[in-house]
C-alpha cells in the first residue's frame, strides 16, 4: 500500500461543497493519507480551520497570497499573529510574488511577504512560497530574510531556479504542471534535483494532471505527478511515494506525521 501527502490543496473552497466526503474518499482509496489546507486569506483561515477541526488527515497553513496583499495592514498581521499563536498551522503561506498578473503593486506585494518571512523566522515555521514572473525577486528576499526552510509551491521554473531554492533550504512542490507536454524544462529540473528535496502537491481544484487536464482537480489525480516524478527519477511510484511522504513529514514537521498516521488509521478502517 501506497502513502502519499498532498501538500498544497484548496479543498476547502465551495467547488468541493456538493461532494467533499466523496472526494476525500476517493482519496483515501488513492493511498493519500494527508492533505494540507492552504489558507491563503482570513476568509479561508476560518474555513480551513473549520475542516481540519472535523477531519484528522486534514492540517493547515495560514497566510496571505501575493493577490491578496492589497489588503495587508496592521490589523491583518495582527489576525495572522494571532492565528499563528493557535498552533495548529503548520506553516506561514501561501506567500510570495506574482508579477503575472497587475492585481496587486509590486511593492505591496513585497511589503507583505517581508513579513510574513519575518514571522516564520519568529514562530520558526516553515514558508509555502508562491511566485510567477518573479524568480530574482522570490530568491533575493529569501537570502534576505533567511535562513528559512519551506517550499517553493507548483515548481515551474528550469535547473539554475532548482538549484537556486534547494540551496536555500526549499524543497519543491511537484503536481499538475510537471505532468505537461510542454513542461520538459521542469521535467529536467526536477531530475537534477535530489529526492530528499522533492514533495508532492495537487493545488486542487487548480492545475489538474494532463490525463484529467480540464477537469476539477482533486487528491487522488495526486497520484500521476507521483508517476511522472518517478519517471524522470527511474524509481518505482511506491519508492516515489515513500520518499516524499517523509520529505514531507520532515518539512511540516509533527502535525503532519499525526495527520498520516490518522489517515492511515481510516484508511484500514474503512
Amino acid at each position: 500500500m501506497i502513502s502519499l501527502i498532498d501538500t498544497h490543496s484548496h479543498i476547502d473552497l465551495p467547488v468541493f461543497d456538493e461532494d467533499r466526503g466523496a472526494m476525500l474518499a476517493r482519496a483515501r482509496s488513492a493511498g493519500v493519507h494527508a492533505i494540507v489546507v492552504i489558507g491563503h486569506n482570513p476568509e479561508r483561515w476560518r474555513a480551513s480551520a473549520e475542516l481540519c477541526g472535523a477531519h484528522s488527515n486534514l492540517v493547515r497553513t495560514v497566510g496571505i497570497h501575493p493577490n491578496d496583499a492589497g489588503s495587508w495592514s496592521p490589523s491583518v498581521s495582527r489576525d495572522l499573529t494571532r492565528e499563528l499563536e493557535m498552533g495548529d498551522a503548520i506553516a506561514i503561506g501561501e506567500t510570495g510574488l506574482d508579477f503575472y498578473r497587475d492585481s496587486v503593486p509590486p511593492d505591496l506585494q513585497r511589503g507583505a511577504f517581508a513579513a510574513q518571512l519575518s514571522l516564520a523566522r519568529l514562530f520558526d515555521l516553515p514558508v509555502v512560497i508562491h511566485q510567477r514572473n518573479a524568480e530574482e525577486d522570490v530568491l533575493t528576499m529569501l537570502r534576505a530574510y533567511g535562513p528559512l526552510r519551506g517550499v517553493m509551491h507548483c515548481f515551474s521554473g528550469d535547473t539554475t531556479f532548482a538549484t537556486a531554492c534547494v540551496g536555500l533550504g526549499f524543497m519543491l512542490g511537484v503536481g499538475g504542471v510537471a505532468t505537461y507536454p510542454k513542461s520538459t524544462n521542469v521535467r529536467a529540473a526536477l531530475s537534477e534535483t535530489p529526492i530528499d528535496a522533492l514533495i508532492l502537491e495537487t493545488d486542487a481544484p487548480y492545475l489538474a494532471p494532463q490525463g484529467r487536464r480540464g477537469k476539477r482537480n482533486e487528491a487522488a489525480y495526486i497520484v500521476e505527478s507521483a508517476q511522472t516524478l518517478a519517471d524522470v527519477h527511474g524509481l518505482s511510484v511506491e519508492e516515489i511515494a515513500d520518499r516524499t511522504t517523509a520529505n514531507a513529514v520532515r518539512l511540516f514537521g509533527g502535525r503532519l506525521k499525526a495527520a498520516v498516521a490518522a489517515g492511515l488509521g481510516a484508511g484500514l478502517c474503512a
